[in-house]
Parts: structure tokens; sequence; C-alpha cells
């Protein structure tokens, strides 16, 4: 996963992240302020755009995740990340929650 910082239109840093495990109670946060239906339903495109609208809703829980993903991430480098980068990474967290969960699941049976 990456996220860029942004001064206007220009890069001016760089977080990069191989994989995040996720806590159960971070699962539930996301679940709650996205629709997994739309989730399974859609392309990627889809998804980004339905993540996207949900960053504004549930910027309590996403801010503390994504500074949890990328170390050393600050408040005020949040800021200058596109909101369409932030989706991004938040499709790809919640991709590999599922993927972990089915994991999880297959083991069982």
């Amino acid at each position: 996963m990456k996220l860029n910082i942004y001064d206007n239109k220009k890069i001016i840093k760089t977080y990069e992240a191989e994989a995040y495990d996720l806590m159960f109670g971070t699962v539930e946060d996301l679940i709650e302020i996205v629709n997994l239906d739309q989730l399974k339903s859609g392309d990627d495109v889809e998804i980004i755009k339905l993540v996207g609208k949900t960053v504004v809703s549930g910027m309590d829980i996403i801010k503390p995740l994504l500074k949890d993903i990328f170390e050393g991430l600050t408040d005020e480098e949040l800021r200058n990340v596109k909101v369409s980068e932030i989706a991004s990474v938040l499709v790809d967290v919640i991709k590999f929650a599922i993927t972990q969960m089915s994991k999880g699941a297959n083991l069982k049976n």
C-alpha cells in the first residue's frame, strides 16, 4: 500500500506499507461505515467511489487507522493526501481483511 503526501500537485513524500494485520475491532468499525453488500457487487472503481464517500463519515476511525498503517504519518500530512488515495488504501485494507477472514473460515472446515 502506498500513500502520497502532496504540496499542491507535487508529491513531496510517500509512505509505504506491505500489509496490515487488522484487529477485529477495527474490522467492526470499518463495516459500520462501509456497505459490504455494495463492495461485493462492484468493480474496483465503484468500490473506490463508495469508500471515498465514507471517508468523511468515518474520519474518526480512518485517521487513526491510516496513522497506524503508515508509521510516522502525521495529522498535518494527512491534510495533504488525496481522498482518492485514502479510498484506495481503505479498499486494500478491506479486501485484505475479507481475505484473512475467509482463510480463517476455511481452516475451520
